[in-house]
């Protein structure tokens, strides 16, 4: 054993001996490096920003989404890509009942007419003053404050039938309360998702959407957004109180409130039968056509929305064009795999696509996803988080995109040190685009999050490990403020670079370098494990006497989950490597089954110290679950249409619950599946992933089983 160890040891410090140089990533060569940054341009991507903006495209069906995926189709075919194509599909629909149109917006606006004309949005400057699926509508009516309208106490002593109500509260509750059960005709609503809309952003117009109603239903009523500033106008105008002005007295209100009376028209379309699609573009490697890589980034938004997502779906046209232009011109080789491009519906199109092809699933090794990679980072303390994969994903691709991401963030932030160097400053290997800005490059690589593309790939059903770039906080998304002027050339092209270098090296990924890969590999892993062991031995020494013995099976169970997370991710370069390496691979298995041993004692001789008792057998629950085994039911097709419908307890965090699902695989009994998720959940810590308890799990898979999502057989003991 101790040569075995001694003989790692030299391993990672010849593998690894790349890793150390600051600032190059072993999976990102210099060369390589330098000829992305000279070519790939924020600059022209935010040229392709500039008309793709444009476009009003709210959903997958809709005319403005046909149109912008007709001209990014040409714009890639331009570039070079080859086989572009606009890959129709039909609406993502979880059952049959569901909602089967395509909306299209074609004019709105709003008046005030009584006691005096005013002209209160028209979509033409706003587009996301009419709120999607609203119908056509021509409409003069009194207008009546609701306040929140969510609550039956709104309404109180208030007629709103045949009016238009004014409310800032959810629409579909708005919806529920005011027009259903009320007979209002429509809302004038100024709802907003910011954390302080009424002081930070007055004037942003949130874009929005009233749930299409099922044929069973009542129909969906007209709904026209303004922003906050005009709502509490609006309001107070309502209430008989004038405008406030400092230095004076605040004039007495009147004994009789103002009636006032607006104009709402809104002209759309609904054709059926609902529709979507994916524009698709490859480059074609030269000798593996099995295996692609997927780079993403989703058309589908409200006009203008420059950074979620045109942002992203600029950047993939700006790559491409990149990457085939140095190819063209033999500045860079061709790569050996498949690098293949997709536009999409947002999540939607992943779904179906992989319903209607399921074997796809198989050739694709990766998803890299764009979504807000555009954003100027100096505006609103926005970060460009880029997730890892989820536990039950793990693989190479993690150490890759971090290690890349890291050089990144390293040359292109100021540090004092490497000043005093003789660096150039401010950065040390400074990405800026000729028009964009000099800030630094604010980017974290973070734990999991969906939300976007990328989570389709990652469903455990299709099971391709996939990282999304995702800037994040962001108060300006899904409104009139996602526009232009809160774009930056320079993280575009930092972005693009980094995205590009990630999918180079996937894209020729042999042998040859799977010596350095699984030497960072190691390395890593070994200091994931030990974070692990220090998450659970930091429970264990807070942890009351009473609840000891349950922080020291927490304890036990991360450490446990932790090389089996690492394992996965060695077993994962497997396909890579040469014969040579296969035994060196066993070795550095065997070696995290052998660390986890290690520290399993460590973590004893703790618990003994602070006087813990023996462990506790199994409680009945935990006997019960054992021995229940789930697997996927139905066709991938039919399992992602149920998955979609379950509904677990509130106090399971979605991620846990979803990450609970990816985890079934006819194999593992529902406890073995809560251990790997409780781990999780503990691993990146509660306050990240919330707390995750037996009763939950449990909970969960009978809701699944309800759905037929899954069936669980049940095992001999």
């Amino acid at each position: 054993m101790f040569r075995l160890r001694l003989c790692l040891c030299a391993f990672l410090l010849l593998a690894t001996g790349l890793a150390v140089e600051a600032q190059q990533s072993p999976f990102f060569p210099k060369d390589t490096y330098d000829k992305l940054v000279n070519e790939i341009s924020g600059d022209i991507a935010y040229d392709n920003l500039r008309t793709l903006v444009m476009y009003h495209a709210p959903s997958g069906g809709s005319e403005g989404f046909r149109q912008e995926a007709q001209w990014v189709a040409e714009r890639a075919r331009s570039y070079g890509l080859e086989d572009v194509k606009f890959i129709p599909l039909p609406a993502w629909r979880t059952s049959p009942d569901a909602p089967d149109q395509n909306w299209t917006l074609r004019s709105g606006e709003l008046w005030v007419v009584e006691p005096k004309m005013l002209k209160l949005g028209d979509v033409r400057e706003t587009p996301t003053s009419v709120a999607d699926n609203s119908p056509s509508v021509d409409l003069t009516a009194e207008l009546v404050d609701v306040g929140e309208g969510v609550d039956d106490n709104d309404y109180a002593g208030k007629d709103v039938s045949g009016k238009v109500v004014l409310a800032y509260g959810s629409l579909d509750k708005v919806k529920e309360l005011a027009c259903w059960a009320r007979g209002a005709a429509g809302i004038v609503s100024y709802y907003s998702t910011r954390v302080n809309p009424w002081t930070d952003h007055p004037d942003q117009v949130a874009w929005s959407r009233v749930s299409v109603s099922k044929e069973s239903e009542k129909a969906a009523p007209p709904v026209f957004m303004v922003s906050p500033r005009m709502g509490l106008m609006l309001s107070r105008w309502l209430s008989g109180h004038g405008p406030t002005h400092i230095f004076t007295e605040t004039p007495e209100k009147p004994a009789s409130p103002p009636v006032l009376r607006v104009h709402l028209k809104i002209q759309s379309e609904v054709t059926k039968p609902g529709t979507q699609g994916l524009v698709e573009g490859w480059i074609r490697g030269t000798t593996d056509h099995e295996h692609a890589i997927g780079l993403t980034a989703h058309l589908q938004e409200e006009k203008t929305s420059a950074n979620d997502d045109r942002s992203g779906c600029a950047s993939l046209l700006e790559i491409a064009r990149a990457l085939e232009a140095m190819i063209a011109d033999g500045r860079l080789p061709r790569p050996k795999r498949d690098i293949r491009f997709w536009w999409t519906n947002e999540i939607g199109a992943e779904l179906e696509y992989f319903s209607e092809h399921p074997q796809e699933g198989r050739r694709i090794i990766a998803d890299i996803n764009q979504d807000m990679v555009g954003a100027r980072q100096s505006l609103e303390g926005r970060v460009q988080q880029v997730s890892l994969t989820p536990y039950s994903r793990w693989s190479f691709l993690d150490d890759v995109v971090a290690s890349v991401i890291s050089s990144l963030v390293d040359g292109n932030n100021a540090y004092l040190a490497s000043w005093q160097n003789q660096n150039p400053a401010p950065f040390s290997r400074p990405i800026f685009a000729h028009l964009g800005s000099r800030e630094p490059y604010h980017a974290e690589v973070v734990h999991y999050f969906d939300s976007t593309d990328h989570m389709v790939f990652n469903t455990g059903a299709i099971g391709i490990p996939g990282v999304t770039f995702t800037n994040w906080p962001d108060e300006y998304i899904h409104s009139t403020d996602d526009d232009l002027w809160q774009i930056d050339q320079t993280q575009l092209q930092r972005n693009a670079v980094a995205v590009a270098g990630i999918a180079l090296y996937l894209a020729n990924l042999g042998e040859a370098d799977v010596p350095t890969l699984l030497g960072v590999m190691a390395g890593e892993a070994r200091e994931r494990i030990s974070h692990d062991l220090a998450v659970g031995t930091a429970r264990l020494a807070a942890a009351p006497a009473a609840e000891r013995q349950a922080a020291y099976q927490d304890a036990l169970n991360l450490l446990d989950q932790a090389a089996q997370r690492e394992i996965r991710g060695l077993e994962s370069v497997r396909p890579y490597a040469a014969p040579n390496m296969q035994k060196l691979l066993n070795s550095l298995t065997e070696d995290m089954k052998l660390t986890e041993i290690n520290h399993r004692q460590r973590l004893e001789e703790w618990y003994r110290a602070l006087g813990g008792r023996p462990a506790a057998g199994p409680d009945p629950l935990e006997k019960s679950l054992a021995t229940q085994v789930p697997r996927n039911a139905g066709t991938l097709g039919e399992y992602l249409r149920h998955a979609s419908e379950v509904e677990g307890p509130k106090s399971l965090h979605p991620l846990m619950q979803a990450e609970a699902l990816n985890y079934v695989d006819g194999l593992h009994s529902i406890l073995e599946i809560y251990h790997a998720v409780r781990a999780e959940s503990l691993s990146a810590g509660e306050w990240y992933y919330g707390t995750v308890t037996l009763q939950d799990i449990d909970t969960l898979f009978k809701a699944a089983a309800k759905e037929k999502a899954v069936e669980i057989t049940t095992k001999t003991p």
